[in-house]
């Protein structure tokens, strides 16, 4: 494994700034986690360093390369990420109320156990949301869900 340094690296999503210039080197062989809540940028990070997400300022080196518009492909790297089999087309509440609609509950019985649902888990201001727009946390509770 090569050294990979990140400086000022940040992302934001139209006006919402989810990384904030973070500062880090990961030495060459060297044990590290990421821990933080739900939505702080931990996915988002690794993403961004596998080159499946762009960044929005700052670089990301691996070795002595800067691999900021490297495919992900050229990086050299692997990473894997848990799928939570959500419908990508669907939203929230949509992928919610799917296998309640597949059992033959009513829009709007079905539509209030959403509901229920949703606040229970903390995420009833994602209802209208796609699976892209979540964090993993929340991806995470939405298949719970």
């Amino acid at each position: 494994m090569a050294e990979v340094t990140i400086r000022d690296v940040r992302k934001a999503y139209d006006d919402t700034e989810v990384i904030h210039g973070l500062d880090v080197t990961i030495e060459d062989g060297e044990f590290v986690v990421l821990v933080g809540p739900s939505g702080c940028g931990k996915s988002t990070l690794l993403r961004m360093i596998a080159g499946l997400e762009e960044i929005t300022a700052g670089t990301i080196a691996i070795g002595d390369r800067v691999v900021n518009n490297v495919p992900p492909s050229e990086r050299d790297i692997a990473m894997v990420f848990q799928n939570y089999a959500l419908y990508p087309h669907k939203t929230v509440a949509s992928n919610m109320a799917f296998s309640l609609r597949m059992r033959g509950m009513g829009k709007a019985e079905g539509g209030e156990r959403v509901r229920n649902a949703a606040e229970i888990l903390g995420l009833t201001p994602y209802l209208e949301r796609y699976p892209r727009a979540l964090s993993g946390g929340q991806r995470q509770r939405v298949a719970m869900g």
